[in-house]
């Protein structure tokens, strides 16, 4: 199966080529659909026993990446993919429940930079245990060995993903 799957890769994009590469976005995209439906975060939320919109879950997981490294709110809609302006708001909620905290920018007297509190660390950790639980349940039934191979292409997969982004991005 390797063999051919190389051939495929390697030589002239065949029929059957682009016929995989058909399957490939056709899966891409039901995957990207179910895993961004609303119910969806919701249950998340619900079995981490989280009470916390989807826009909030997005910000701190993204400050979980830079646990470390307290943000200026600028950042923080740079990392989200998104304008400046709701964000203040949102950090406001994410204070308001103990997830975040202010501190003053020491470079700029105007400015506060964003941290993730303990509470938030702790918070992020039981959404992703929850995503853990059903990536776990989505697999039922799979072999281990499929399982496995699957994720080590994944992660080839993603790293390409990574590595054109960063390509197209310039960095």
């Amino acid at each position: 199966m390797l063999k051919a799957t190389t051939s495929l890769l390697d030589g002239a994009r065949s029929e059957q080529f682009t016929a995989v590469i058909g399957q490939i976005q056709t899966s891409l995209q039901g995957v990207i659909q179910s895993t961004n439906q609303v119910r969806v975060h919701e249950e998340l939320l619900r079995a981490a026993g989280v009470r916390l919109d989807r826009a909030g879950a997005a910000l701190l997981y993204k400050m979980r990446l830079h646990a470390n490294t307290p943000l200026r709110v600028t950042a923080l809609a740079t990392l989200l993919g998104v304008d400046a302006p709701p964000v203040p708001r949102k950090v406001q909620q994410l204070e308001r429940l103990g997830y975040v905290a202010r501190e003053p920018d020491p470079e700029d007297g105007r400015a506060s930079l964003i941290r993730l509190t303990r509470s938030g660390q702790e918070t992020v950790d039981r959404i992703l245990a929850a995503h853990r639980d059903r990536l776990t349940r989505l697999f039922e039934g799979w072999d281990d060995d499929d399982v496995r191979q699957f994720g080590a292409l994944l992660e080839r997969f993603s790293r390409s993903i990574q590595r054109d982004t960063e390509a197209t991005d310039g960095v």
